[in-house]
């Protein structure tokens, strides 16, 4: 930790009453009544006051202990600039706390029992919480029984695991606590690889005498969700590995594990309970009529980057993310374009892949449980279509299924737990199509279409994002132009409901949401487009305008979240 940050703090519960009682009592030596050896140091106090701040000083003070008559009375095993703050806080309830000061003070206020300092030094040490410092904040906390402190580290430790493991500080972990880490089902992970990778490390950084835990450490292991490739290619090949008996079968019992069928699978248990996935979400835009304009937005430092991309153009189409891949399917150049292009942002390669069986511009797409779920659409500017497709991504197989209750197109379509939602749309592309506000969900186990509560608003071309247990239509277009307006749908209430509206008049709306927030990066408004990106917070129903954050450039551009950390290490083999 930077040894130049400091905080004050003070006690607002004490400071009043002591600044009224001894506001400058230290420096009165003549009415002082106890004298505190530190060392060669003598400190001057007031008892009364000591036993004020500090349980200890209180026992001490008014029981039939030696020290309760004493003039002088010595602290031993105590830094003396330490106990001089702390006087000086039992006084003026204010203390200094900084990074040179934070472990001594804590130390010295749990042992004193000073409880505001104590809390003070938690509060400064959970802010300077970071990767190259909480495994040894956690044994100092549990060390001193500070549990909020020890919680707070802990929990950084396991959300931050990947960088955590590749620290000095967790190459020097003795055995107990290794073990104990690398068992836990909440260290956050791309792939069970980088715990194996965690515990090769420690190993090897001092072999000679950590070669006696190599079982218990590696057992920690689950080799079973490691892939076939990693476990072949990496694992098989280590010398440590090589060396040793048990930790061969270890490696053979994950290897067996990707014989089994999935049926036999889900009978395991031991060495195959997942961690916790690590996530690093962005919103992909793709050009659409303007394939060289391809980028992932960073809802973290508001960064854009290219994505390359070689497909060609195409108007009014879909995409989705599932599994590593995003699908690019639907839209028209001239003709309805019967290509699917697939991006797999873990590889940064594109390939090629059948699409819909029926050709057509201004669908819909969501995915769901390895499915790609297309609906509506129009075949070039003719009347709507109740078309519903689904792509399996494990046969790679089309399948149509029942169609909608209402022919949409330029419509929005969402997933939510487990269901198929459409909302709104047109009966067609011309100028004649009826803008709709209907809304029906689909059931994929049972295969039904069940309509719901219509929109308060009837709207196209806006945008539909799914956020804890709401879906928000925002803004679009009506029949009169258009929409500012935000309305969401309350999936247990089946009710629609207005919040804020945009800063924005939106024709066509591309948005997406992260978390709580849902982005606007691209639309147009009719005379023009979004210039700069809006940030709609569903948990306050606040409208933001990012001045400094330029929006994506193209308005016809297709968009979905990814998850560019990867879903396994398995699908690297293809």
């Amino acid at each position: 930790m930077c040894g130049a940050l400091m905080k004050v703090f003070t006690s607002a519960k004490d400071s009043d009453c002591r600044d009224r009682l001894c506001s400058s009592a230290p420096d009165v030596k003549t009415l002082c009544d106890v004298i505190l050896m530190v060392q060669e140091r003598k400190i001057p106090a007031h008892r009364v006051v000591l036993a004020a701040a500090s349980h200890f000083f209180n026992l001490m003070f008014t029981t039939n202990m030696l020290e309760s008559k004493s003039f002088e009375v010595e602290l031993k095993d105590a830094e003396p600039d330490i106990i001089e703050q702390l006087v000086e806080f039992a006084y003026t309830a204010r203390i200094s706390v900084n990074s040179n000061n934070v472990q001594s003070l804590l130390d010295a206020a749990n042992q004193y029992q000073i409880e505001p300092v104590k809390k003070m030094c938690v509060d400064f040490l959970k802010e300077q919480v970071d990767a190259s410092n909480c495994l040894g904040i956690s044994v100092l906390a549990e060390c001193l029984d500070c549990p909020e402190l020890k919680a707070t580290a802990d929990d950084f430790i396991h959300q931050h695991f990947t960088e955590v493991y590749k620290t000095d500080e967790f190459l020097q972990l003795d055995v107990k606590r290794v073990t104990h880490l690398l068992n836990q089902d909440t260290l956050t992970v791309r792939a069970e690889d980088q715990v194996y990778d965690a515990a090769v490390r420690w190993l090897k950084y001092d072999e000679p005498n950590r070669q006696p835990f190599m079982v218990d450490i590696l057992a920690k292991v689950r080799f079973p969700l490691i892939s076939k490739n990693f476990l072949s290619k990496t694992v098989q090949a280590e010398p440590l590995i090589q060396d040793n008996p048990e930790c061969l079968k270890m490696v053979i019992s994950g290897m067996r594990y990707h014989l089994l069928s999935p049926e036999d699978r889900e009978e395991l248990v031991e060495g195959t309970r997942p961690r916790r996935k690590k996530h690093d979400y962005r919103i992909a835009l793709f050009g659409g009529s303007q394939p060289q304009s391809c980028r992932y937005f960073n809802p973290k430092d508001y960064s854009w980057t290219d994505i390359r991309c070689p497909f060609e153009k195409r108007r009014d189409a879909a995409c989705v993310f599932w599994d590593n891949v995003v699908y690019i399917l639907g839209g028209s150049q001239l003709f309805p374009i019967k290509r699917m292009d697939c991006y797999n942002v873990v590889k940064d390669s594109w390939y090629s892949k059948l699409g819909p069986p029926t050709p057509r511009d201004s669908l819909a797409a969501c995915a769901a449980e390895g499915k790609i779920y297309t609906s509506g659409g129009s075949e070039v500017g003719n009347s709507a279509l109740y078309l519903f497709e689904c792509y399996d991504t494990r046969t790679e197989s089309w399948h149509t299924k029942p169609s909608m209750l209402t022919q949409r197109c330029s419509h929005g379509m969402v997933e939510a737990n487990g269901l198929i939602y459409v909302c709104g749309g047109s009966l067609g592309n011309n100028v004649s199509g009826r803008v709709l506000n209907s809304c029906e969900v689909y059931d994929p186990a049972t295969e039904t279409w069940t309509e719901l509560c219509p929109m308060i608003e009837a709207r196209k071309n806006h945008g539909l994002v799914f956020v804890k247990d709401k879906i928000f239509a925002v803004g679009g277009q009506n029949g009169l132009g258009g929409l500012d307006n935000v309305e969401y749908y309350d999936i247990k209430l089946n009710e629609w409901k207005m919040v804020s509206p945009m800063p924005w008049k939106g024709v066509t709306v591309k948005c997406a949401a992260v978390g709580s927030i849902v982005y606007v990066l691209a639309g147009f408004q009719g005379v023009g487009r979004l210039g700069h990106i809006l940030e709609y917070n569903t948990e306050t129903d606040k409208w933001v305008a990012n001045s400094k954050v330029r929006a994506f450039p193209v308005t016809s551009c297709l968009i979905c979240v990814v998850d560019t950390c990867g879903a396994n290490e398995e699908t690297l083999e293809t």
